[in-house]
């Protein structure tokens, strides 16, 4: 069996996420595209510009689920021809919700995040599945790119790209719903440090895109000062207003390992 090179598999990618997610609706298993792929999923009329910004071609597909379809999760994969990893059948065991799987033919690799993203900072999502498909919502894909601590140039590549194709506001296809980004961060003052830190940086690394016409630019720009501007703006908890007394004098993130 001739394993295929690192570009086909690449390409071969966004149109499996999309297939694998309608297969799963169609058995009743809420099953939505995150990650790099969704932002390629969800702003096609500007995929273009990946390559031209440097973006690197991706190597896996992350989901998020509910771990209450996990049984039907590990079978819907197998019918699919993916295996499982066997030892990512026991991270339960730990508190971990996640499963890994991989085709053997396609080496195309999967991660399937259940209930909420555990990374740097968390991101419960349960109720979250049925605001849209195949992908997750663009508010939730922009938290999940704004909570990484070591943020990349690819993180940031994906962060231009969703805010060219999606308009910061109230909730609806085709927006950033500004309540959900805004309500997260007011409950989680570390959540809220790294998110702020990581939209000013993005700013900076827009300024730089000699590629992204500038026309694209402004409106990229335009669009992190609303979404900082509102979460500023939203009322803090008292957990999050206890918690910044502290500030950076304690580590604000988790650590993320490889499961």
């Amino acid at each position: 069996m001739t394993t295929p090179t690192a570009d086909l598999r690449s390409q071969r990618i966004p149109a499996e996420a999309t297939r694998l997610a309608e297969q799963a609706e169609a058995r009743s298993i809420p099953l939505r595209i995150t990650g790099s792929v969704a932002v390629f999923v969800l702003c096609r009329e500007n995929a273009d510009l990946l390559a031209k910004l440097g973006r690197r071609p991706y190597h896996d597909i992350d989901f998020w689920a509910l771990d209450r379809d996990r049984k039907r999760i590990v079978e819907f994969f197998a019918a699919e021809g993916y295996s499982v990893d066997p030892e990512s059948l026991h991270l339960r065991e730990w508190g971990i919700k996640r499963l890994i799987f991989e085709h053997p033919e396609t080496s195309i690799k999967v991660d399937v995040f259940m209930d909420e993203l555990v990374m740097a900072h968390t991101i419960p999502f349960a109720d979250r599945l049925r605001v849209d498909s195949p992908c997750i919502p663009p508010a939730d894909l922009l938290l999940s790119k704004l909570q990484i601590h070591e943020i990349t140039s690819n993180d940031f590549i994906d962060l231009t790209l969703l805010l060219l194709g999606h308009e910061p506001g109230e909730e609806q296809p085709g927006r950033i719903g500004l309540d959900r980004v805004a309500s997260i961060l007011a409950e989680d003052w570390g959540f809220w440090y790294e998110a702020t830190q990581n939209l000013a940086a993005l700013e900076g690394a827009v300024a730089g895109y000699s590629a992204l016409p500038g026309a694209a630019r402004d409106s990229v720009v335009r669009r992190i000062s609303a979404l900082s501007q509102r979460i500023e703006a939203e009322p803090k908890s008292r957990r999050w207003r206890w918690r910044a007394r502290t500030g950076t004098r304690r580590r604000w993130y988790e650590h993320v390992s490889e499961a």
